[in-house]
């Protein structure tokens, strides 16, 4: 509705709660792990990857968007791909999903970017550049997290952060 300055006064109060997310997420994910729940066949300390990863994706899309704010259709597109990096956790926890693994819920998550890419071939017929870059960086932060969730650096730096 072009009211641009309310949307800049609430953009201070969401960058907040971003901030507040990360650390409350970091938060969660280390005391569980500390607790030792993590889903069935996996290590408390391996699936600790998972979370922590979010927040990065999630708090580098954000902080980006942010830095891109006067950009408008960048700033939009990594907010929302900041966004759908977090509500892959949702999607993990529909009934069923946890079980089929990380491939299945992470790609049942980022079915999300597809809709956006889908819409922008449709609305502007080609697809904006934050969510090429921005989307590569989710998908290639699956696999990342996967293998560095079974190192001994990984598990080290686990151990140390859940003491």
């Amino acid at each position: 509705s072009h009211r641009v300055a309310v949307h800049r006064r609430l953009g201070v109060a969401g960058a907040a709660l971003a901030a507040a997310m990360v650390v409350a997420g970091t938060s969660v994910a280390i005391a569980t792990a500390k607790r030792g729940a993590a889903p069935v066949g996996v290590t408390p300390l391996g699936f600790l990857a998972i979370p922590i990863f979010d927040m990065v994706v999630f708090s580098t899309l954000v902080a980006t968007a942010l830095a891109m704010r006067r950009d408008k259709e960048t700033h939009k597109r990594l907010m929302l791909l900041a966004f759908i990096s977090i509500v892959v956790a949702a999607v993990a926890r529909l009934p069923g999903m946890l079980p089929r693994g990380p491939l299945a819920f992470f790609g049942a998550g980022y079915l999300f970017v597809v809709v956006a890419v889908a819409y922008d071939l449709v609305s502007r017929r080609r697809v904006h550049k934050a969510y090429l870059w921005g989307g590569a960086f989710l998908v290639a932060s699956v696999p990342v997290r996967l293998v560095v969730s079974g190192t001994p650096a990984w598990r080290a730096f686990a151990e140390f952060i859940t003491r």
